[in-house]
């Protein structure tokens, strides 16, 4: 007699040519779906088989073993180059530089598709950039 679950039959052992299908999920806990190997237009049937979890073993003897003492654990020395961080910095400001040059040349390109006068707009920048050093004025 063959067990059923929600129409699906529920085997013991996959049988010969049936592989796992690992593309759904299983509706019931210690059975994956299986197939027969064959696609859907072509007589596909499916089942549940059970698959059987690996147990876990405790080993009770680690416990009673005497743990190392402190000082035999060693830890590695961790050598960070201290240039490292004056390289990180260099690539930051060259990223923020680039950034900041295509801002500016996307301004001056809209200067000039609407008409505007680029060194206006040059004399600006050149204006906020000088006011940076002096206390509260920033913008």
């Amino acid at each position: 007699m063959a067990e059923y679950y929600k129409g699906w039959p529920l085997l013991q052992d996959l049988p010969k040519c049936w592989v796992i299908d690992d593309t759904a999920g299983s509706p019931l806990h210690g059975y994956k779906f299986c197939t027969n190997n064959k696609s859907i237009l072509n007589g596909q049937k499916r089942a549940l088989v059970r698959v059987l979890q690996p147990q876990v073993t405790i080993d009770f003897e680690a416990e009673k073993r005497p743990a190392l003492p402190p000082q035999a654990i060693k830890k590695p020395i961790q050598t960070i180059d201290p240039n490292t961080p004056k390289t990180v910095n260099q690539l930051a400001r060259a990223k923020f530089k680039a950034k900041l040059l295509n801002d500016i040349l996307v301004d001056l390109t809209i200067c000039e598709l609407e008409g505007w006068d680029k060194m206006e707009y040059i004399q600006e920048l050149q204006a906020l950039i000088a006011n940076i050093g002096k206390k509260g004025d920033l913008l």
